[in-house]
């Protein structure tokens, strides 16, 4: 162990040396920093077959947190598993070194002790040694830094707070001063408990609860940094809440903190991470995340007071929200240094089970679980006229399986069938329900229809009305002759001949007139007129007239006439008129196509527009006696063509000098390519050209008839910018003449002509010079 500990020790002191004292984990208004140092002791075995399992992955997710969020680089700090008595002296007498090194440099300096392993009623037990808790008081003691924070994971460990020279304060003095000097102890247990660790977790309830609330679930204040106080009192609640109801009995942390100062010490900043997930103020209920691998990674009693914002490591997750009404779960991706904001519409509502508690701990979803049947009135068929008149001295709430209402019937949980003229009301349907007029389940797990309205919180079937349907959450089908609402997710089918809404949808979303999703569409929405994403668009997005996500566009968004996507494009935007992204990232096809920001995929239409792409109004002269007007817009990788050439002939002719054809007119439409080397820029191009021509030999009517003619052509064009804005250019471009459409070259200059080997096919080069201008 010690071997491994001098190697530690010496490599901290190399990167001490190459890193010097920039680092400033604190910065104060002027200038000057505050530094911070830790010691982590993670120790497993503890004498006597004593033998823990998480005690070395608790100190060295501390650890990670801390250096994270905490502003404590590792070379400050100082991890060790299962040491000596000694490691630990000589590894704080190593840091005393380092805060009298850098104390020329830090205004304040701060030292974090942390420990989790094994203790009795005197002692640290670390392996075959002993550390009294007086001793150790006495070394934390000796460590030169302003303020120093010891955290205690370990049983009994309220004993160090209650040895000679702890007292108990109230936590913090505010003032106005800038300085903050003092100690803060903390331990996960009274003097008289045990300190319990999980295997659910993977962790120790008070690590795991410091961890979490370091992370943004104790920052009660919304600032984005976790203070002493607030950590103290998360891990308090969240520790007690965990421990009450287990074998071992409660487990009451416990503190001892004396500092002069400013209010509160922060202990972590949220902003300082790399991801963030922000739960959304209206989000509330017991919010349970896991990992890929089900570990779970945090459980927040979550209010609707504020957001809150945890500092997490890029990966996938599942999410859990359990609430007094409905339990919602889903997952999401946290990217590289990147934002996710969750909410319900991210969410889907599941079914809870009905399981049996045994043991002394109830899952958290169990404690949730709605009244138990005993809790319940059975009745195997009820009977209303309008609002259970028969059951008035039932004093607990019904439970049948068949409800007939002549006009109103109302249960509070059915497992069969609900038939009444006018309305039902349950809170819990497994089943049937139908009425004329109106329907009412809290929780559907069946098929609802109504005349007139249906209305159910959650949807796990079918929920069909002739006019009008309202969930908050659709699992399956919602169908109605004209509107359908669903003000959380719908993940089945929604279909109405009016209109639908909905918060979110991962199936199908299909009206006659109009769709509007409030969150993502991650599968089909499509109507007769428009579509409105409020959120991403994940699969496909399609109308006769419009399209608009304001969000980004994953997967396909096509209308006849337009689409507007708010957010980047990173698959396929259509339309037969105009398409409009924020940013492109993938293609964009229609006649007018614009990206307001960069666009590093394709556009392909007669008019493109992109930040960084080409927008290029070019005239030149050719040989072929034509003036000739060009439009190059798209990227650099590929740019549409739009061009017009006009006769110079026809502007100097005299009108009675009539030739037997006359170029009317000549457009043509093309693709093109363009590298640059600095100011130089070559340009490949391909395109047809289509000349309208007047016969001047008049028909019988004494009218001139007009016919098209086509041909295909080559161009290649080099250009010298002087400045980014004007470009001059000379090109080179083949014309191609075949049997067909030789009446496309009649009446032509036709400076010159290449005869081939095939007497069927001829070519017209020729050659231009003008000036572009890049708008």
């Amino acid at each position: 162990m010690k071997k491994n500990y001098i190697h530690l020790i010496a490599m901290a002191t190399l990167i001490s040396i190459v890193s010097g004292n920039a680092f400033a984990a604190e910065k104060n208004t002027d200038g000057s920093s505050v530094e911070r140092y830790a010691l982590y002791i993670g120790s497993n075995v503890g004498g006597n077959n004593r033998r823990l399992l998480y005690a070395g992955t608790d100190a060295t997710s501390f650890q990670n947190t801390m250096a994270e969020i905490g502003g404590i680089r590792k070379s400050n700090s100082i991890l060790l598993l299962d040491p000596a008595k000694d490691d630990v002296d000589n590894a704080m007498e190593y840091i005393s070194t380092l805060i009298n090194r850098n104390k020329e440099n830090a205004r304040r300096s701060e030292f974090v002790f942390y420990y989790s392993g094994h203790s009795d009623e005197n002692a640290l037990l670390l392996g075959k040694n002993t550390y009294d808790y007086s001793s150790l008081k006495a070394s934390i003691s000796k460590v030169p830094s302003d303020v120093h924070v010891v955290i205690l994971d370990s049983c009994y460990s309220g004993n160090f707070i209650r040895t000679k020279g702890g007292q108990k304060q109230k936590p913090f003095l505010v003032d106005d001063s800038s300085v903050i000097k003092g100690h803060a102890y903390l331990s996960s247990s009274s003097s008289q408990e045990y300190s319990q660790e999980s295997d659910e977790i993977g962790s120790s309830f008070f690590t795991n609860a410091m961890i979490t609330g370091l992370r943004g679930a104790a920052d009660t204040s919304g600032d984005k940094k976790v203070t002493l106080n607030e950590l103290y009192s998360y891990a308090f609640s969240e520790t007690l809440s965990k421990t009450e109801n287990s074998s071992v009995g409660p487990q009451h942390p416990n503190y001892n903190i004396t500092l002069v100062g400013s209010g509160d010490l922060v202990l972590s900043d949220i902003s300082e991470s790399d991801c963030i997930l922000t739960l959304k103020k209206e989000l509330s209920g017991r919010v349970i995340i896991r990992d890929k691998n089900e570990k779970l990674v945090s459980e927040i009693n979550k209010t609707a007071a504020g957001p809150i914002y945890l500092a997490m490591e890029a990966g996938q997750y599942g999410v859990t929200v359990i609430s007094e009404s409905v339990t919602l779960q889903g997952s999401f991706e946290l990217g590289e240094k990147k934002n996710y904001i969750l909410g319900s519409e991210n969410l889907s509502p599941v079914l809870r089970k009905s399981n049996a508690v045994r043991g002394e701990i109830a899952d958290a979803a169990e404690e949730e679980e709605s009244s138990s049947a005993e809790d319940l009135q059975f009745v195997p068929v009820s009977f209303s006229i309008i609002g259970n008149e028969f059951y008035r001295e039932v004093e607990k709430p019904l439970f049948t399986n068949l409800s007939f209402g002549l006009i109103r019937a109302e249960t509070y949980k059915t497992e069969g069938a609900m038939i009444s003229i006018v309305a039902n009301k349950t809170t819990i349907l497994n089943g049937f329900q139908a009425s004329y007029i109106y329907n009412r389940a809290t929780e559907l797990n069946g098929f609802q229809f109504g005349g007139i309205v249906n209305r159910a919180d959650s949807v796990l079937g079918a929920q069909g009305a002739g006019f009008l349907n309202v969930a908050k959450d659709v699992r399956y089908c919602q169908g109605s002759g004209y509107v359908n609402v669903a003000t959380g997710e719908v993940a089945g089918v929604q279909g109405s001949g009016i209109i639908n809404y909905a918060g979110k949808i991962d199936g199908v979303q299909g009206a006659g007139i109009g769709n509007v999703s409030k969150g993502n569409v991650n599968g089909v929405q499509g109507a007769g007129i428009f579509n409105i994403a409020g959120g991403d668009v994940n699969g496909v997005q399609g109308s006769a007239i419009f399209n608009a996500a304001v969000g980004n566009v994953d997967g396909v968004q096509g209308a006849a006439i337009f689409n507007v996507a708010c957010g980047s494009v990173d698959g396929v935007q259509g339309s037969v008129i105009f398409n409009f992204a924020r940013s492109l990232d993938g293609f964009q096809c229609g006649f007018i196509n614009i990206c307001a920001g960069d666009a590093d995929g394709l556009q392909l239409g007669l008019i493109n527009y992109s930040k960084n792409g080409i927008f290029d109004v070019g005239v030149s002269v050719s040989t072929e006696k034509e003036l000739v007007f060009a439009l190059n817009s798209g990227n650099k990788h590929l740019y549409s063509i739009l061009g017009y050439a006009m006769d110079l002939r026809n502007l100097y002719t005299d009108s009675g000098d009539a030739k037997k054809d006359e170029e009317a007119s000549h457009v043509f439409l093309g693709l093109g390519t363009k590298f640059e080397v600095g100011r130089f820029g070559f340009d490949l191009q391909a395109m047809a050209h289509e000349i309208i021509i007047k016969d001047n030999t008049k028909s019988e009517d004494s009218k001139y008839e007009y016919r098209s003619e086509w041909y295909p052509s080559v161009r290649a064009a080099v250009g010298f910018r002087p400045n980014s804005h004007f470009e001059l250019f000379a090109g080179a471009m083949v014309s191609f003449e075949a049997k067909g459409n030789s009446g496309a070259f009649t009446g032509r200059p036709n400076s010159i002509v290449v005869e081939t080997s095939d007497s069927n096919v001829k070519l017209h080069p020729e050659f231009d010079a003008g000036i572009k201008i890049r708008i």
